[in-house]
This record gives C-alpha cells, sequence and structure tokens, in this order.
C-alpha cells in the first residue's frame, strides 16, 4: 500500500508520485509548465493520443506514458490532476479516488449536481483532497473583494450584475494560438463544440468560473429564470436572474459572440463596488473610501501585478500541493465548487431560448422543416467559409429551414461559436483553410463527398492566387464527386470604383477591382463554360445585418466612440441588402437550374444613400454622422500622407511573412501592464493612437479614400436578372432590415 503524502510517515517526501490525465491544451500550456515551475515532475502522462503525451513526457521528464487510467499500476501514483473534457471529469476523478488517489480536477468539478456531490462523497469517505482548478479565486482583486463584502464595508447586499464575454471570432490570438491550431487544442478541438464531449457551452466553460466567484463572494444564489441561445448545440449567449437568501436578486450574463463589460457589480447598503473579473483592478467604487479597504497590507489602490494565466495556475497547483502535505482542506475544495455545479446543472434543466427579436423563429431543426421543403431537404450541403457573417446564417438557414445536413467548412474552430449552437447530428465541422499550401485534390475531394450542393464563400484577402487556386480544385472536386450545384459568392468589388450609372451583370469590370474575388470568380465561370461545371457566382453588394463586421457591428462602434464623416452632401447611394434576402438568393441558385453558368448581382428592392442608411444606426445608438466637403476631406488625406488609406498593424500583420514578428509581438504585448496593453490595441487596431480630433471635439472618423469613393458614387445595382432567372424577391427594404439590425445592435452593446 503506498504512503499518504498527507499522513505524518510522508511528511519526508517533497513531491507526491502525479499522474496528469488529459495532455490537451489547458494540461500542455497552463498545468505542465507550472508544474515544472513549483518543481513537480510528473510521474506519467495519460492521453489515448500517445504521440502527444510522448512529447510532452520528453520535455517535462515524466518517467512514461498510459493511454488510459486503467493501465496505471496499483501504488504508483498518490495524486492526479484531471486535465481531459468536461463530460469525463466525474468519471475519471470518482474511479481515481475510490483507488485511493487525491484528485485535482480541472473546472468543472462535474457537470450534474448529482457527480459533483458524489466526488465530494467519496473524496470524504477515504479522507482524500480534492481540488478544484478554480484559479480566479486566487486573483487579489477577488480575495479582496470577498474580505471586503464579509468586512460588511458594502452592507446589506441588494443587487448584483455581471457580464463576462468575449468574441471568440474577433479575438486577436495569443502567443499559443498557431500551436493550438494545429494540435486542436481548447477552441480549436471539435470537442470544444460538441455537447457530449464538452457538457456545454458558455455557461460551462466560462459560467463556471463566472458563478463560482459569485456564490463564493456572496455565498449562495438561487436560480430566478435562465435562458440561452443553444439550437441543439452548445450555447454561446446566457443570461441568468438569481436571487440571494437575503432578498437581493441580479444578473450574470454570458458571451462568446460580443464583448461585453467584463465586470461584476456589487450593490449594498452602504455602498457599491466594479471590478474587473480578468485581471486586478477597481473600475469605480462609491463611496470612494472602499478602495482604501486593506487586506493582506495591501488597499484596493495598490493591487499587485498579476497575470490571470501566467500567475495563478501556479498558485492554485502550489495550494494542492500545500493541502496534500499538510492535510489541510485546499482553497478550493470539491465541496465549495459544488455549489457552482449545482446551479449551472438547474440552469440547464430550466433552460428557456433566449430572446432574440432580431430572429425569425426558423423551424425544427431540420426534422420539422418548412412544409414540403426544397431540394436541397436531407440532402449533404457543404459550405465553405461557414464561420463567416453571411457563411454563418446560410448554415443557420439550411439547417433550420431547409432541413439540409451542413458540412461546415472553417479556417479555424476558434470561430464556430454561432454554428455550434446548432445540433451536432445537423452540422458536421471542417477545418478547411485555402491558404494552406499543402491542400491537394485528395482533401478537396474529402471536403464534398456525398454533397448534393456546395456554397464556396471562403476567401483568402491576402492572395488572389490562393483564391483562384481554391475555386480551380473545389470545381474540379465538384465535377469528380458529381456535385449537382456549385453557388461560387464574390462580391460587387469586382466592379470597383463604381460607375455614376446603373449596373447590371453586363457591365464591365472596374478599373480597380477587387482581384481576390475576381480571380476565383473568373475560374469558376470558365470551368461551368470548359468543363460543364454547374455552377453559379452571386455578387453580393453591402450585406448589412446582425454579426456584421464590416457594415453593422464596425459603424456602430465609430458612432458610440465619436462621429462618423461622411463626404457631403450625402447623397451617395448605398445598395444595401439584408443578409437574409442575400441567403434567399444563395439558395435559390442552388436549386433553380435556371441558375448554371450564370452570374447575378444580389442587392436589396431600393437604393437608399449612404446618409439614410447610418442615419437608422445615429437614432438607434447615439453619436452623431457629419458631413464634410469632399475637397476638405481629400485635403485631410494629402496631409496625413496617405496613411489613412494604409492597411492597419492588425492588416499588416495578417500576411503570412509577417506572422512570425506577429508572434513575437503578442509574446511582448502579454508582458505589458494594463496601461500599455490598452494603448497597444488600441495601435493595433486602428493604426494610431487616436482618431482625429476637432479642436475640444468628439472625435472624428473619417473614411480611407476607398472607401470615400464608394460612399460618393451614384450606382443603382439592377437585379432584375435575379428576378427573373432565380425568381429573387427581396423581403427586406432598408426600414425592414434596419429593424432588425437595430434590435441586434441594441442588444450586442447592451442598450437593450
Amino acid at each position: 500500500m503506498m504512503a499518504d503524502p498527507r499522513s505524518p510517515g510522508a511528511e519526508g517526501r517533497q513531491f507526491p508520485p502525479l499522474a496528469v490525465i488529459g495532455c490537451g491544451g489547458v494540461a500542455a500550456e497552463r498545468h505542465l509548465p507550472a508544474l515544472a515551475q513549483i518543481g513537480w515532475r510528473p510521474h506519467v502522462l495519460v492521453d489515448p493520443r500517445t504521440e502527444r503525451a510522448q512529447k510532452l513526457a520528453r520535455r517535462y521528464k515524466a518517467h512514461r506514458v498510459v493511454a488510459d487510467v486503467s493501465e496505471l499500476a496499483s501504488g504508483e501514483i498518490a495524486a492526479a490532476l484531471v486535465a481531459t473534457n468536461s463530460s469525463s471529469h466525474a468519471r475519471l476523478s470518482l474511479a481515481l479516488l475510490e483507488r485511493g488517489i487525491h484528485v485535482f480536477v480541472e473546472k468543472p468539478l462535474a457537470t450534474t449536481e448529482a457527480d459533483a456531490q458524489a466526488l465530494v462523497r467519496a473524496a470524504a469517505a477515504k479522507s482524500l483532497c480534492l481540488a478544484v482548478g478554480h484559479m480566479r479565486r486566487f486573483l487579489f482583486v477577488n480575495r479582496w473583494v470577498k474580505a471586503l463584502v464579509d468586512s460588511g464595508a458594502l452592507g446589506d447586499i441588494l443587487g448584483f450584475d455581471f457580464r463576462e464575454g468575449s468574441s471568440y471570432h474577433r479575438q486577436p490570438g495569443g502567443r499559443l494560438t498557431a500551436a493550438r491550431a494545429t494540435r486542436g487544442t481548447g477552441p480549436y478541438s471539435p470537442a470544444f463544440w460538441d455537447r457530449k464531449a464538452a457538457g456545454g457551452g458558455v455557461l460551462l466553460d466560462m459560467g463556471a468560473h463566472t458563478l463560482d466567484v459569485l456564490l463564493w463572494w456572496l455565498e449562495d444564489g438561487r436560480l430566478l429564470s435562465y435562458s440561452d441561445d443553444s439550437l441543439g448545440g452548445v450555447e454561446c449567449d446566457a443570461l441568468l436572474q438569481l436571487a440571494l437568501l437575503g432578498g437581493a436578486t441580479g444578473t450574470v450574463e454570458l458571451s462568446r459572440t460580443r464583448t461585453l463589460r467584463n465586470t461584476a457589480i456589487i450593490t449594498g447598503s452602504r455602498g457599491e463596488i466594479e471590478v474587473a473579473l480578468h485581471r486586478n483592478a477597481i473600475v469605480r467604487a462609491h463611496p470612494e473610501n472602499l478602495v482604501g479597504f486593506e487586506l493582506d497590507g495591501r488597499s484596493g489602490a495598490a493591487m499587485p501585478d498579476e497575470q490571470l494565466h501566467g500567475d495563478l495556475f501556479k498558485r492554485e497547483l502550489q495550494d494542492w500541493l500545500r493541502a496534500l502535505r499538510s492535510g489541510a482542506e485546499p482553497f478550493v475544495s470539491g465541496a465549495s465548487a459544488a455549489a457552482a455545479v449545482g446551479l449551472i446543472d438547474g440552469c440547464y434543466r430550466n433552460r428557456r431560448p433566449l430572446p432574440q427579436s432580431w430572429v425569425r423563429r426558423l423551424q425544427g431543426t431540420g426534422q420539422q422543416a418548412r412544409a414540403g421543403g426544397g431540394r436541397l431537404q436531407g440532402r449533404r450541403v457543404l459550405v465553405t467559409g461557414a464561420s463567416g457573417f453571411i457563411g454563418g446564417r446560410l448554415v443557420e438557414k439550411l439547417v433550420l429551414q431547409e432541413g439540409a445536413q451542413v458540412r461546415a467548412a472553417v479556417r479555424t474552430l476558434r470561430n464556430a461559436a454561432r454554428i455550434s449552437r446548432l445540433p451536432a447530428e445537423a452540422v458536421e465541422l471542417r477545418r478547411f483553410d485555402m491558404a494552406d499550401g499543402k491542400i491537394a485534390g485528395s482533401t478537396m475531394d474529402a471536403l464534398v463527398e456525398g454533397c448534393d450542393a456546395v456554397f464556396h464563400l471562403a476567401r483568402d484577402s491576402r492572395s488572389q492566387r490562393a483564391n483562384e487556386k481554391g475555386a480551380r480544385s473545389l470545381g474540379a472536386a465538384c465535377l469528380r464527386a458529381g456535385v449537382r450545384r456549385l453557388v461560387h459568392v464574390s462580391s460587387l468589388g469586382v466592379y470597383a470604383p463604381l460607375p455614376d450609372a446603373p449596373l447590371s451583370e453586363e457591365s464591365p469590370i472596374g478599373r480597380r477591382p477587387r482581384y481576390d474575388k475576381l480571380a476565383a470568380e473568373r475560374e469558376v465561370l470558365r470551368m461551368a463554360g470548359e468543363d460543364g461545371l454547374p455552377a453559379a457566382v452571386i455578387q453580393p453588394t453591402i450585406v448589412y445585418g446582425p454579426f456584421s463586421r464590416e457594415w453593422t457591428d464596425r459603424p456602430a462602434e465609430l458612432l458610440l466612440k465619436g462621429q462618423l464623416i461622411l463626404p457631403a452632401p450625402g447623397d451617395g447611394i448605398c445598395n444595401a441588402v439584408y443578409v437574409d434576402d442575400l441567403i434567399q438568393a444563395l439558395i435559390l441558385a442552388a436549386e433553380r437550374d435556371a441558375a448554371v453558368g450564370e452570374t447575378f448581382l444580389i442587392s436589396g428592392p431600393e437604393h437608399p444613400t449612404w446618409l439614410d442608411f447610418y442615419r437608422a444606426y445615429e437614432r438607434a445608438l447615439g453619436g452623431g454622422i457629419r458631413l464634410m466637403d469632399q475637397d476638405e476631406m481629400r485635403r485631410r488625406h494629402r496631409d496625413a500622407g496617405g496613411l489613412l488609406a494604409l492597411p492597419t498593424p492588425k492588416q499588416l500583420l495578417g500576411y503570412r511573412p509577417l506572422r512570425p514578428l506577429r508572434e513575437a509581438l503578442i509574446a511582448l504585448y502579454d508582458r505589458l501592464g494594463d496601461r500599455g496593453r490598452a494603448t497597444a490595441k488600441r495601435f493595433y487596431e486602428q493604426g494610431r493612437l487616436s482618431p482625429s480630433r476637432k479642436a475640444n471635439g468628439p472625435a472624428e472618423f473619417l473614411p480611407h479614400r476607398f472607401l470615400l469613393d464608394l460612399y460618393t458614387a451614384k450606382c443603382q445595382v439592377e437585379i432584375g436578372k435575379a428576378r427573373r432567372l432565380l425568381g429573387y424577391e427581396p423581403e427586406f427594404d432598408l426600414e425592414r432590415g434596419m429593424k432588425r439590425t437595430v434590435d441586434y445592435l441594441q442588444w450586442a452593446h447592451g442598450q437593450g
């Protein structure tokens, strides 16, 4: 029988023999480096992907690697760190506890309240140490708030408001992003987006941390209501209403699609405090003297510089080791962590759909698709670029309205948040990057195998050649597989700069076209004419609607920060099309035989001005639209030396040759303090440290030169061909489309 590291006879043993179970992203990038920092070398690594585990074993000098827990010899280890998929935490941890092994389990402790309590009982029955990886409790600001609340300085708790969220799609990658993408760990893993493997979405992942801190601070919380946006898959947005035993009520909002304020507000009868959730920072305090409250000799005004991931994983493992050596309870015990699991379990059992007023409720999840359905019902359909704005909405419509089985090809699984809400049995995720030079015909054949139709939206904005080659390879694979229809999505940009005249499919290509789009479009049409490829090309205009980065979210962000400048008199034509109308056209192009070999411009039913377009956002969000004389605007461009037309650092560092430099700069960014990171991020996104300003006036956001051409053109796009051959009839004029878009913006920016 092995010696218990918590018994007096084992006091001389500095580090208990340890197994690390699960060698994915969190273990490889967080736990194993943290163990190395404290000098605790793992005895054995356990992972079914033994090749991956062997590499880590060599790096961290583990004695051996096994594929399964069952291969561990009796008495071989005294402690185990469980870092597998959430759905397996309870099963593995219980088996280890029953063998008399101390357990540290990465959050969440379990996915159901019953499993969590079973683990707590098993640990107590054998006097074993069960610790849970809620590392945020070790952050100084969180311990400071706990002490502040317990001291009574806030008085009776009257309410609370927690908002935590960031868009996975827009988040800049960290130092290990490229490696994680290659290894397929964390959000780059299909398991992360699979409800069966992950156990849940944002509530169980991010929410496990948020709710653990809330319940630790306030000691109890009863569920009043819970809603999320799951459509059968993992939820990306969630909203909880909770009540405390003392009667106070509050809200917790979580998101993977929006950047929320990422703070917690606690209101008491004697004061209110707002603190950051990810860093040591007090956002505001009322009265201000609350900041003077001290913990461990530090006030709220003198918090240490701690890295959420770099420091706290080390600290939680040091605490577990302390508990093993001393026989004391760990700082985050299984019993204390079980409260958050119980609350999460209750949320899932009492789930209601999250109200989203901009979404027309589609029917069912495929089995209950519209009566009669279309030619795509029950058929397999490939969508490349499925994680983008248009691709994501297309996947939703194909599954929920058409009843299709969708193979969703995405450049990186990290961007799959929106489509992961759909049921896994209806959406098959595949990783596909056109810029990958290793893509061969066999790869394309596997991608289109068994597909009735293919929607090609993927593009590489950095490479005309990659787009052309990708379109050629995909078209050839469609021919070999006998795909009934390829719908290729191009752009209005092939006609740039737009003429001051009506525009149709017969109009000449522009003098400065979008070559990344034009090259692929021409290749598809060539194959349709020469090789008999059953393809159609769709050229969308200005596509707006919920989750549109370019024409919805970005203008809204600028209006919230200052003034958006348009060229006077603001009468340039905006050929806007609401996203659902474009999706209608794409599906029609896949169904109608008359589409083969043709190109279709797709726009809305009217031709509003750019001033009309942006004023709809202005009325909803505030901010301001300012008209500026075009000569003055061009003078400012000249004075800036053309800088307003240059790519931002973010765009420049996206080019393949500069990616190693980007990784190095991100590593430097991680070491900056809060103020330095904020400054660097602003420069990275905008290319300058602040927008141009009037004297003592609001921030001004001028369009770059290419956008200025678009804003001044008097071009009216004609859609007669799409109406005639496809039966396309746009449903959303600007008023109807903007009604839904504004509803989304008010939700997305916390105004609704």
